[in-house]
């Protein structure tokens, strides 16, 4: 019979989860990087009558001002 101690019960287990948890932390963070989400398609476009700075995240090259509906061409930064 083979004996093990109290303290080597409860380390196994534990270093065994802990290990667990560490690969599905890494596998996830490495999975939502912002390095493989690709390009941000947000701009960020300033209306031309108003001045009212707004972002807009659907891409195209004109977006309507929320504020007043004039059409504008995005900041270049």
């Amino acid at each position: 019979m083979m004996h093990v101690s109290w303290s080597h019960l409860i380390f196994i287990p534990m270093l065994f989860n802990l290990l667990v948890i560490s690969i599905c932390w890494l596998y996830y963070s490495w999975r939502i990087s912002p390095w493989r989400q690709g390009p941000y398609r947000d701009r960020i476009y300033r209306c031309s009558i108003c001045e009212h700075v707004y972002v807009d995240a659907r891409g195209v090259p004109l977006s309507r001002c929320p504020r007043c509906g004039c059409l504008n061409e995005p900041v270049k930064v």
